[in-house]
């Protein structure tokens, strides 16, 4: 991908910037009243890989990668699956959760693309080190993520180390699938008064703690083991 020296670098930036913007517009203005109009983001983020020109392996979207990943990431893969082997031993072989789960690890895989894409990629070829450039982009995803007190330090933290990885090895599956456990074991052990389903934005304010409601960072499994 080529930016074509300062000019073209600056411009991604502001790219990256008028995104985020426009995310947190969506959340806090629009996603209650006028949901339908997510798609107009879909869109953006379409034009943006096409004006880009982005192939399906910059975008992480190549499954080749996933088998190096198995490697590079050995103490993520091994600590997320202790976690959730211990504290969802359970749970886990529940047909609602492992149908959850399933949809929850499609909705990370899309949710690191985009991320990964319109958030670290810029900021990365415009900062100046990886390593700025994944703090940056980890705040970026923190604050999306506001005002669930759960979500927020624990996406910064995920944005920041997931950026890294993805350096490492290009994979939004791989990602995805340490997310899904991740996140399972933080619903786990997240108080439910806080987590609160693990909703973002103005539907945090939602109900109770338990409470239906949407605006979720798409909670992977139950808090309770379901029936079959």
């Amino acid at each position: 991908m080529s930016l074509g020296g300062s000019g073209g670098r600056a411009g991604e930036v502001a790219e990256a910037a008028a995104f985020f913007v426009a995310v947190l517009g969506y959340l806090w203005l629009l996603v209650i009243p006028l949901p339908w109009t997510g798609v107009l983001l879909v869109a953006g983020v379409a034009l943006s890989w096409r004006r880009r020109r982005l192939t399906a392996q910059e975008l992480g979207l190549s499954w080749r990668p996933l088998a190096s990943c198995w490697r590079s990431w050995a103490p993520l893969w091994i600590l997320s699956a202790g976690l959730v082997l211990g504290l969802g031993h359970g749970r886990l072989f529940h047909l609602r959760t492992l149908t959850d789960g399933g949809a929850y690890f499609a909705w990370s895989a899309l949710q690191q693309v985009v991320y990964q894409s319109m958030t670290y990629l810029p900021l990365r070829e415009s900062v100046g080190g990886r390593r700025r450039a994944a703090a940056l982009a980890g705040l970026a995803f923190a604050a999306v993520h506001a005002p669930n007190p759960i979500l927020i330090p624990a996406t910064l933290v995920w944005g920041t180390v997931s950026s890294l990885l993805f350096e490492r090895c290009r994979s939004v599956w791989g990602l995805a699938l340490l997310q899904t456990m991740l996140s399972s074991a933080l619903l786990w052990i997240a108080p439910p008064e806080w987590s609160r389903s693990f909703r973002i934005g103005p539907y945090y304010f939602q109900g109770g703690a338990g409470g239906p409601g949407g605006g979720r960072w798409m909670p992977p499994v139950r808090s309770e083991p379901s029936s079959m």
